[in-house]
């Protein structure tokens, strides 16, 4: 029985392409490492999941009965559309996953697999504690002022579920919200908890023409995604890995969404748009793609925080 998994949580509707990132977990991490999707809802297509999981090796967990009791508490009528079950409910795995999980990397269904995983599974994260990358806006700001930033993007998070701050951020929520989504509750409440991996390993979409490194997850994090079609920055190589999820495993057509013809040239503006301030300097508003690059592409904290022989009692500091 494994005692490291990697977990998705995800609806109907970004099914797809969780289980794209999903299948690509599954051939990048060792077999010592399960992959696990929990449902937030109860699936039109139930059968068909179950069919796909069985397929290819991921196991499947419904945490529909549990997400609905534990949403039931929520006032939606304060908190409106800024909460999502499939958002939330990484806050909630300390309750869903089975306890012989003892390590738990969460990864956002938005997010292609394109390196090896070896480094961020061998390493054990203490209780209490929770590996986690800087946020889009943070590397923005170390950038432009020279400074580290200590807000962390909750895309991709490794932890010990039986020590998780999740459930701390899940009551904050449900009592502050406010303008609090999951990943704001979670920095309100983590404390001295963040132990800062290099962006390798949850690497921003906006910043892929800077890549001077190979990442290792992309976080393809704000619209338009990479299954809507090809949109600066991203090239046919990301977009191509959908289309061909689908021809290998056709049952997943049943859950590609299509984007409406407004939504679709609204995208192609804002992908013109972004090129033209990519390669005209007037246009970049004073952020140095220099500046940037030497923050995101640096990996530098995977020598201290992703280290084989560092001591998981005694974290060393970033």
């Amino acid at each position: 029985m494994n005692t490291q998994c990697i977990v998705y949580v995800t609806d109907e509707n970004y099914f797809f392409p969780t289980a794209v990132s999903a299948l690509q977990a599954r051939k990048a991490a060792s077999l010592s490492t399960d992959i696990v999707i929990v449902l937030t809802e109860n699936f039109k297509y139930r059968a068909e999941v179950k069919d796909f999981c069985q397929a290819t090796g991921i196991i499947v967990l419904d945490g529909s009965q549990f997400l609905s009791a534990k949403f039931a508490e929520v006032d939606r009528r304060e908190f409106g559309a800024r909460i999502s079950i499939a958002a939330m409910g990484r806050l909630l795995l300390s309750d869903l996953l089975p306890a012989h999980y003892r390590q738990a990397i969460y990864i956002d269904g938005d997010t292609q697999i394109v390196g090896d995983l070896a480094a961020l599974e061998a390493v054990e994260v203490p209780q209490g504690k929770v590996f986690a990358a800087m946020d889009y806006m943070s590397i923005i700001e170390a950038a432009r002022t020279g400074q580290p930033q200590s807000y962390f993007n909750s895309g991709v998070l490794k932890f010990d579920p039986s020590d998780w701050i999740g459930p701390a951020a899940f009551r904050y929520f449900t009592e502050h919200g406010g303008h609090l989504h999951d990943q704001g509750a979670l920095n309100t409440v983590a404390g001295d908890a963040p132990i800062f991996i290099s962006n390798r390993w949850n690497f921003p979409r906006q910043f892929l023409q800077l890549a001077d490194k190979h990442p290792t997850i992309i976080h393809f994090a704000s619209h338009p995604k990479p299954w809507d079609g090809v949109y600066f920055p991203c090239s046919r190589k990301e977009t191509t890995v959908y289309r061909e999820a689908v021809k290998a495993y056709p049952l997943l057509a049943l859950f590609v969404r299509k984007i409406s013809l407004p939504r679709r040239l609204a995208y192609r503006l804002r992908s013109i748009g972004d090129r033209m301030a990519y390669y005209l300097p007037f246009l970049r508003r004073g952020t140095d793609p220099e500046a940037i690059r030497r923050v995101v592409c640096d990996w530098h904290y995977d020598e201290t925080a992703l280290s084989p022989s560092r001591n998981a009692q005694e974290p060393e500091p970033v």
